[in-house]
């Protein structure tokens, strides 16, 4: 790592983390909540009759039916009804339309149990009104003042910006729960990232921008790994900094990153594990299997990491010790030996030693579930839920509108739609899951002349040797493809961001043509074309990816294939 390296790598940080920390949410919200219990009736008054286009509330937690009244106490009109149902209102706003000049507007709770944290009505041009009293229609509530008193920090119309949306509904409450020593309510994953996020609750505050934070620096961190693990397997600088560059300016790597879950993460932990397993493996290349494990102590922990986040780094860990069990064999069927002999010369260091790093990465895995023991799981209940979360995956039969089938990934041919909120003038605010097609379609293409050109080595090559072929482009292939194809067995429903940890090897196949060919002009002239066209895209599509509002035609001229729906 020289001056240039290090500058590339601020550079490119910066430039994310600036971009992906603008608006990522506010950092003020509504907080004390009125509890909402059986059926209640409250009412409030605007002063004088205003013109009321739509009302918002806010839920924390919780069910209930609502139905709204406009006219005044003892003559109520009816306007409609809300359904909040649990889990999925967690920190978010529900909206009905009154469309209705009135001054007074009831509300009626009905088979409630539910804590609503602030109570909202905007006008026909989606100007907050201000709320002059709020009362019970029943018995006095001395709590019943914490629905309005709040106002000052609602967003008016509400976006992502002031609200949970998509899987943030889960992980958002469980970090919560940690942080109040209560039971954990997702389960279905390991403790480690809901961890992280209640830290960033914990340091930043409960907020849209304390629960997201931490996963902007996750990613940002992302992009000097990516980039010392390119120099690393290509020793160049283009290598790297074109592996950075296509990470930086991707579509999902920028979404996810700004999402309150735990998937960014997991990618981070994974990248890591694999750049140390990189070095650990082209020093035993180099110096034989006496050279200094500690690459590979660090590539095990990080995948603990890993692992204790969510279980899909297992793939990328299968690979390899796939790798290192294939260079091993090689050496031992070389051996004029017998099976037993063979057996215990393969097992010899550092493959002894390896064992003892997995039962440091099991301890490591069961220690980040102490909070679940702190507030009640047992030690046999921690056990027992390693099978339920194994049993919950294989069985799962749920349905999904934006689901999708693991062949479609890297084609991008059904993104996951996250979040709407409609505004006024014809506008919206979207956030769609997707990958940059200069960067994926692009990286697959490499990642097919990749394979290519690795058969066509192989066949040429004497004796068929995998040598042959280039440490750059196995380690790719090897990682890229058995970190997808297991899909293949999976028959539980599947998303797009199941495919996001092979983003960076889809950044990394087209880093190995830039860097191969670097030396001629033209390519280093269709190399920063090709450059521009990423950063060209990400702002064409930053509306679509990112929620800020912009008009619904726009975003419909974004529609480049029939399943792109947002």
């Amino acid at each position: 790592m020289d001056k240039r390296d290090l500058l590339s790598i601020a550079v490119l940080c910066v430039i994310f983390f600036s971009v992906a920390v603008w608006n990522l949410g506010l950092t003020q919200t509504p907080l004390t909540a009125w509890q909402a219990e059986g059926n209640k009736a409250v009412y409030i008054d605007l002063g004088e009759p205003q013109s009321v286009g739509t009302a918002y509330l806010l839920v924390k937690n919780g069910s209930a039916t609502v139905k709204i009244y406009t006219g005044s106490p003892g003559n109520w009109s009816f306007k409609g009804e809300l359904s909040l149902k649990y889990p999925y209102a967690y920190y978010d706003w529900n909206k009905i339309a009154v469309n209705s000049k009135t001054r007074y507007m009831s509300f009626q709770f009905e088979q409630a149990s539910a804590e609503i944290l602030e109570l909202a009505v905007l006008d026909q041009d989606n100007q907050k009104l201000s709320i002059v009293a709020v009362n019970s229609e029943g018995a006095f509530d001395e709590g019943l003042q914490r629905l309005v008193d709040e106002q000052g920090l609602v967003e008016a119309p509400p976006t992502y910006m002031s609200e949970t949306y998509f899987d943030e509904v889960y992980f958002v409450r469980t970090a919560e729960n940690y942080l109040r020593l209560q039971y954990p309510y997702e389960w279905t994953h390991p403790p480690l990232g809901k961890l992280i996020q209640a830290a960033g609750i914990a340091i930043f505050g409960y907020s849209p921008f304390g629960w997201r934070i931490m996963g902007v620096i996750a990613a940002t961190l992302m992009i000097p790994v990516l980039y010392i693990l390119g120099k690393t397997l290509f020793g160049t600088w283009i290598g790297g900094f074109a592996a950075a560059f296509l990470l930086t300016f991707d579509f999902m790597h920028f979404t996810m990153a700004r999402m309150g879950t735990a998937d960014t993460y997991v990618v981070l932990f994974s990248l890591t594990s694999q750049l140390f397993f990189l070095i650990y493996l082209k020093n035993v290349l180099k110096g034989g299997w006496g050279t200094s494990v500690k690459p590979l102590f660090w590539a095990i922990l990080l995948f603990a990491l890993g692992f204790a986040t969510k279980w899909i780094v297992l793939y990328g860990f299968a690979a390899q010790m796939a790798i290192l069990a294939a260079l091993r064999l090689r050496e031992v069927a070389k051996l004029d030996k017998g099976f037993t002999e063979k057996l215990y010369v393969f097992t010899d260091p550092p493959f002894a030693t390896f064992v003892a790093f997995m039962l440091m990465a099991i301890l490591v895995y069961f220690l980040t579930y102490i909070p679940d023991v702190l507030v009640g799981r047992s030690i046999v209940n921690v056990l027992g839920l390693q099978g339920g979360m194994l049993n919950y995956h294989a069985t799962l039969t749920a349905t999904h509108p934006f689901s999708s089938v693991w062949w479609t990934w890297p084609l991008l041919l059904r993104p996951v739609w996250l979040y709407v909120s409609y505004l006024p003038l014809s506008a919206k605010s979207t956030i769609v899951l997707l990958g940059n097609p200069a960067v994926w379609w692009v990286g697959f293409a490499c990642i097919i002349g990749i394979a290519i050109f690795a058969l066509d080595k192989l066949r040429k090559a004497s004796e068929r040797r995998l040598g042959a072929v280039g440490l750059p482009a196995l380690f790719i292939l090897a990682f890229f493809f058995l970190q997808w194809l297991p899909y293949v067995l999976i028959s539980r429903c599947t998303f797009l961001y199941h495919f996001y940890v092979n983003v960076p090897f889809l950044c990394l196949a087209a880093a190995y043509f830039i860097s191969t060919y670097w030396s001629n002009r033209r390519v280093k002239v269709a190399a920063i074309a090709y450059f521009a066209s990423i950063v060209a895209l990400f702002a064409l599509f930053y509306p679509v990816i990112s929620g800020m509002p912009a008009s619904t035609s726009f975003i419909d001229s974004l529609k480049w294939l029939n399943g792109w729906v947002f």
